[in-house]
C-alpha cells in the first residue's frame, strides 16, 4: 500500500509505502520501505530487502531498503 496521509511523525516522507515484511527467521512485521520509487511498478512482490534504522523523536524505528540498493 502507498499512503498519501501523513501519520504522526512521517509528515515530511508522503507518501511513502507501507509494507508486510517477512522475516528470514519466520515472523512478519509492518514498516516502510525505503530507497526506492513508491509506485506500484518499483514496489514488487518478494523483493529481498535489507532493514535499517531511522530516528523519529526519542526512538529508531526499523526500516526496509532493497538489499544491495534499488532495482
Amino acid at each position: 500500500m502507498i499512503s498519501h496521509r501523513a501519520a504522526p511523525g512521517f509528515e515530511g516522507q508522503v507518501p511513502y509505502a507501507i509494507a508486510v515484511v517477512e522475516l528470514a527467521e519466520g515472523p512478519r512485521m509492518m514498516s516502510n520501505v525505503v530507497g526506492i520509487a513508491n509506485t506500484p511498478e518499483a514496489l514488487v512482490l518478494d523483493m529481498e530487502l535489507e532493514v535499517d534504522f531511522e530516528p523519529r523523536g526519542a526512538v529508531a524505528v526499523p526500516v526496509f531498503r532493497p538489499a544491495g540498493g534499488a532495482p
